[in-house]
């Protein structure tokens, strides 16, 4: 009877012990981009698809702690750590064999973006070729750009980072920028430049635009089903149109 109990013991403390485990494991990281996340005046997480994992997590009473970081350590957490999810991530081709994309969360459309002041006829990509068109070097819209045929010799211009990028086209250091502009007004008035004064010049629809919730490949497999069936129940039930509507987003007008 003592050993029955015992056993008994073990396994509710061993279950017990699994289940906090597993409860706690989950660690959502994403970049400060507004309105999809960022840290508010508390400097708690904030945004969007806050609210959108938030929700998911309640759905598959999963437990998970919501990070905002720079995105060069949101990527290397992703990279290294098997319980890490990033709550957006472009999703292209290149990426797919190395990360699972757990749903599609978001559409950031892509832009050239340039000052009013300077006037192209633009009619598509290639129109753009023999201007200074810049993104953040790294970037995969570096590569999307050579594949269009823009080199460093001729019309491509690198940045170190988002902030230079743009600082680079208001001292006319290049012409056109390739950005989503999701947040880019924000994003100029933080570094102390007039929104007012720049355009899309054009929009790239062949650019990715799909932004997904993505978890490391180690990721247990039960849990990436739960999140994904639970992101697909939220849409379902009305919950992501309403989060939509809270934040006042479109998705097809960014």
């Amino acid at each position: 009877m003592k050993n029955s109990v015992l056993v008994y013991v073990i396994l509710i403390v061993t279950l017990f012990f699994s289940v906090t485990s597993s409860a706690t494991q989950l660690r959502f990281v994403a970049e400060d981009l507004y309105p999809l996340h960022f840290k508010d005046k508390n400097n708690q997480p904030d945004g969007f698809l806050v609210d959108v994992v938030n929700a998911v997590l309640d759905d598959c009473a999963c437990a998970g702690k919501i990070e905002i970081m720079p995105q060069a350590r949101a990527f290397r957490e992703l990279q290294s750590q098997p319980n890490v999810v990033m709550m957006s991530l472009l999703k292209t081709p290149g990426r797919e064999k190395n990360y699972l994309f757990l749903g599609s969360v978001f559409n950031a459309h892509a832009y050239l973006v340039g000052l009013k002041s300077n006037q192209f006829e633009l009619f598509n990509l290639h129109s753009a070729r023999g201007l200074r068109v810049s993104t953040v070097r790294g970037y995969f819209s570096q590569r999307y750009l050579e594949n269009a045929g823009f080199s460093l010799e001729r019309d491509l211009v690198l940045a170190p980072e988002p902030e230079s990028l743009m600082k680079m086209l208001y001292k006319n250091r290049t012409d056109l920028v390739l950005t989503n502009t999701l947040h880019l007004d924000k994003e100029l008035n933080s570094i102390g430049l007039d929104p007012t004064k720049i355009e899309k010049k054009l929009h790239l629809p062949d650019f990715p635009n799909e932004l997904h919730i993505t978890a490391n490949r180690k990721l247990e497999n039960t849990l990436a089903i739960k999140l994904t069936n639970s992101l697909n129940a939220i849409k379902h039930n009305g919950q992501y149109q309403m989060l939509l509507t809270k934040w006042n987003l479109n998705e097809k007008a960014h």
